[in-house]
């Protein structure tokens, strides 16, 4: 029998918000957007991390949750200071 019309049932317990850190950065074109994406693919295959990417035609959005954040720092990994790196370098 499902819990779920049980009227005694206790409410599920939220679930806990991991920090996260997240990035947005715009582009002028979608060629420029294409040309970080790719970087971003050959940085996460040599980093061997892959972080969550969003994106549109003219920007993308990553995010960084704490599990992301532990396994980088453990590995005193730069992702995070060549990704915005390759970033700025895009716009340049």
């Amino acid at each position: 029998m499902s819990d779920a019309n049980d009227p005694n049932a206790l409410p599920p317990a939220p679930q806990e918000r991991l920090p996260t850190q997240n990035w947005r950065f715009d582009f002028s074109s979608y060629a420029e957007t294409r040309h970080f994406l790719d970087q971003m693919a050959d940085l996460s295959r040599r980093e061997d991390y892959y972080p969550n990417v969003s994106f549109g035609k003219t920007y993308v959005n990553i995010s960084i949750d704490a599990e992301g954040q532990a396994a980088l720092a453990e590995r005193n990994s730069c992702f995070t200071g060549e990704m915005e790196a390759l970033a700025a370098t895009d716009k340049a």
